[in-house]
């Protein structure tokens, strides 16, 4: 069985991959990581400035917000059917 996520580029991630969002579908045991290693092939110009090679995590600079509401650093968090992600950079303040 399959889940279905809707992942949203904010910034440099937009930028580099030319598109406000993308759907992406994967098996129903899949974390953040599996998520993030599938943009990553479809979009192979965010590896290296936003997702790092190899791990696929995230540059220490950029996180995923779910929903609007909370930031995930930890990928191997199992992701949810429907849910939206922003693929967004870190701003600096306070």
């Amino acid at each position: 069985m399959s889940i279905k996520l809707t992942v949203e580029f904010l910034g440099l991630s937009r930028q580099l991959a030319q598109t406000k969002s993308c759907l992406v579908e994967v098996d129903d045991q899949a974390t953040l990581r599996d998520v993030v290693r599938q943009v990553a092939q479809r979009f192979p110009a965010l590896l290296g400035p936003v997702i790092v090679p190899n791990t696929y995590d995230l540059e220490a600079a950029y996180m995923l917000n779910v929903e609007g509401k909370r930031a995930v650093r930890d990928l191997d968090t199992p992701a949810e059917d429907n849910q939206r992600l922003i693929l967004m950079f870190l701003e600096a303040g306070g």
